[in-house]
């Protein structure tokens, strides 16, 4: 995680001093601080808990989506029984979720149900498909003339497929880290379609309200971030 509970602050590890000891502030586990010359994070004492409704350890590339986010907006806990912990409140009236790995359709739909219902946030998901990228997820070899790709893929994600259809959420796709593009997926007449944007215009709409004072305007640091470099 990026942020923890330290002597009753919320902080970052790097500012808390590597091999600290802290608190998650969803868990009430204990963490540690790891600050290395490339990464600084939290990590839970002892190894990840089992997390409930289909949340998942943090990995190298949930971090570098968040780092560029003010701590305020970043990590933010919601419900009366801390039900979930938003990964980003984004510009635009959005709540954004970065996904790694596959989630049951069940644990996608009601976390976005409930960020709309406690928020009243369009719920934009990011999510990680370098794992299947032209593997079993393919776009068709030509656009349309308006830049939209059709998509053919096998076996069909049936979360991911509602997320594309749901008008509350959007969904957008890291199919590699490294390029400065995400694609934004959509679902028309029972077929998914998916155009190219870039990750600057992604930013500025939906994160650059809430960076930090040195990303903002998508700088050089928060493009080195999203795009897998050092930061």
């Amino acid at each position: 995680m990026l942020i923890a509970l330290h002597n009753g602050q919320r902080k970052r590890a790097e500012f808390a001093g590597s091999g600290a000891r802290g608190k998650c502030p969803w868990t009430g586990l204990e963490t540690k601080a790891h600050v290395g010359e490339i990464r600084q994070y939290w990590a839970y004492v002892g190894g990840a808990p089992q997390f409930v409704n289909g949340y998942e350890p943090e990995s190298e590339w949930h971090i570098s989506w968040k780092w560029p986010i003010q701590d305020a907006f970043c990590e933010v806990i919601f419900g009366d029984n801390n039900e979930h912990r938003a990964d980003i409140l984004g510009s635009d009236n959005t709540v954004i979720e970065i996904q790694h790995s596959k989630i049951d359709i069940r644990h996608s739909r009601e976390r976005s149900r409930f960020y709309k219902e406690q928020t009243d946030r369009r719920v934009v998901w990011v999510v990680d498909i370098q794992e299947f990228w032209q593997k079993r997820f393919f776009l068709s070899e030509k656009p349309d003339s308006k830049g939209y790709y059709k998509v053919t893929w096998k076996p069909r994600r049936s979360w991911l497929l509602e997320l594309a259809i749901t008008l509350d959420t959007n969904l957008y796709l890291e199919f590699n880290q490294r390029s400065d593009k995400l694609l934004h997926a959509w679902v028309y007449e029972g077929e998914m379609y998916a155009r190219f944007v870039t990750k600057e215009n992604f930013f500025l709409r939906y994160l650059d309200a809430v960076a930090r004072p040195e990303c903002q305007g998508f700088s050089g640091i928060a493009k080195a971030a999203l795009t897998g470099g050092r930061f």
